[in-house]
């Protein structure tokens, strides 16, 4: 078994990575077999985000565990999700890829802090009140006024005639 601390100096490695910083703590185990290898990857820990409802940063949790077989053929090809096939020749197999692949679909899709203890929600306050005052449904926020010199003053001037617009 080998033990890894994943963290930024990690995420940095890839650019499209939505993880800037974390703390997981990743088990490989590794078990040789005749004609394969089966790689268990299990991680533990904590990532940052950027929460969707206020845009704060903050601790998303990791708890996953997933499996890779790596069998040997002629060419490299991955027929599934969960097995690779490397040809006899390779010495090595880079796992880093798969590191950053498990981290990355295991976040959530909806990325918001969790609920403080006495059930309010963790999100800034102060950025949630600002959102509800700009909201569509809010009535202090009238979004048919246009500031001064704003380019769409010219375009609500202008007038179709009904009568005249072909339809494609």
């Amino acid at each position: 078994m080998f033990s890894f601390d994943i963290g930024s100096a990690f995420f940095d490695c890839f650019e499209q990575s939505e993880i800037a910083q974390g703390k997981v703590l990743l088990d490989l185990n590794m078990e040789k077999e005749d004609n394969m290898l089966v790689f268990e990857f299990v991680f533990k820990g904590w990532v940052e985000l950027f929460c969707d409802r206020c845009l704060e940063n903050y601790r998303e949790p990791v708890d996953q565990q997933h499996m890779i077989y790596v069998k040997f053929g002629e060419e490299y090809s991955e027929p599934s999700e969960e097995v690779v096939v490397i040809p006899h020749g390779d010495r090595y197999f880079d796992v880093s890829h798969y590191v950053y692949e498990f981290l990355h679909l295991g976040l959530p899709l909806r990325r918001i802090h969790s609920d403080k203890e006495d059930g309010t929600s963790g999100c800034d306050q102060d950025m949630l009140k600002r959102a509800e005052a700009l909201s569509p449904g809010n009535k202090q926020t009238d979004h048919n006024e246009l500031p001064d010199g704003s380019p769409f003053e010219a375009l609500k001037k202008l007038r179709f005639n009904k009568k005249n617009q072909k339809h494609l």
